[in-house]
């Protein structure tokens, strides 16, 4: 009765194998490159990809904070002239107004002294 041999392809191998090949791989994910592990140098991550949206984020965050505080100080500005050119034209409103009655109001003497026979007729009756 004769011995078994094992054959060059037998099961203990193919697990020697994985097993080999699951070393190098674990031992190739721990290698260090530029303070990093190697194979987030190789692959890229969504880490990184994370990273880099937040930063364009920020800097378009960045963007629009400048944009709106320059339209509010250009509306502030839009604002300041409006208050400032009606307060012009209400004061031109008010001068003209004050000519208009003052001139208005001037009487004649000739005509004062008609009015003032009529208020004396007025208060005999």
């Amino acid at each position: 009765m004769g011995k078994k041999k094992s054959g060059k392809g037998g099961i203990g191998s193919l697990i020697l194998k994985i097993i080999k090949i699951a070393v190098f791989v674990f031992l190739l994910a721990n290698f260090c490159w530029n303070g990093r592990p190697l194979w987030k140098n190789v692959i890229p991550t969504a880490g990184n990809a994370i990273e880099k949206s937040e930063k364009a984020i920020k800097k378009e965050a960045e963007k629009v904070q400048k944009a709106v505080k320059e339209a509010s100080k250009d509306v502030e500005k839009t604002a300041k002239k409006a208050v400032d050119e009606t307060q012009k034209a209400a004061e031109d409103a008010k001068d003209a107004i004050k000519e208009k009655a003052s001139s208005a109001t001037e009487i004649s003497e000739e005509d004062e002294k008609e009015i003032e026979k009529i208020i004396e007729k007025e208060l005999k009756k």
